[in-house]
């Protein structure tokens, strides 16, 4: 894996790293990288809260089955 470019090709390899989509060697890389850099750490850990906070606060409204049937009739 190369070296940041800049804070789009960070965010890009955040993702990828958080998202499970890097190889073992390129993981490995990335947090050699991420620690070596407080700038990356840093946003890093700004991402990882952010996805905490969206899971453990943004809940899906619940619908019945008779919602979903009606839904899609109309759609039909």
């Amino acid at each position: 894996m190369r070296s940041f470019d800049s804070v789009k090709s960070l965010r890009q390899q955040i993702n990828l790293f958080l998202d499970n989509e890097l190889s073992a060697e390129d993981q490995k890389n990335f947090i050699t990288q991420v620690e070596s850099d407080p700038k990356s750490t840093r946003i890093l850990n700004s991402e990882k809260d952010f996805r905490e906070f969206v899971r453990n606060n943004v809940r899906r409204p619940s619908v019945t089955p008779d919602f979903i049937r009606e839904l899609k009739n109309r759609i039909r």
